[in-house]
């Protein structure tokens, strides 16, 4: 980490001043944002956690950063993971799996509404009634 200096010329940059700081690759385009950092037991390395735009976490040394101002710059492009788009179309007629619990969920005598699964308590629960099933 010899040499690697923030934009204000200090040779430490404190956890807060990192997270939440978008992060670019050399090329300019953005890959995410700093969500932490991340240190692996037994070693001395340092990673930073990044929340990448398509919604994943990736992992990024810190050999691996370039420069740290107002933004991140990565010394080395990374590979991003491909952003899937969904459609309005395709959402509506992609079907949605349905749980066995789901569907033979009780039905409040109440308020008529089904019943939620609640696996700590082994039992269906009406928020509407806010009363076991």
């Amino acid at each position: 980490m010899t040499g690697l200096q923030n934009m204000s010329g200090e040779k430490s940059i404190a956890q807060s001043k990192i997270i939440g700081k978008p992060v670019y690759n050399p090329n300019g385009k953005q890959v995410g944002t700093v969500s932490d950092i991340g240190l692996i037991p037994g070693e001395s390395a340092i990673n930073l956690l990044v929340k990448t735009i398509a919604g994943t976490t990736l992992e990024v040394a810190w050999s691996e950063v370039g420069a740290v101002g107002d933004i991140v710059i990565l010394s080395k492009a990374v590979e991003m993971p491909e952003v899937k788009v969904v459609t309005a179309t395709s959402a509506a007629t992609t079907p949605t799996p349905v749980t066995q619990q789901a569907a033979a969920a009780p039905v409040c005598p109440k308020c008529g509404k089904p019943g939620t699964w609640i696996p700590q308590y082994q039992r269906y629960y009406c928020y509407t009634d806010k009363t076991y099933l």
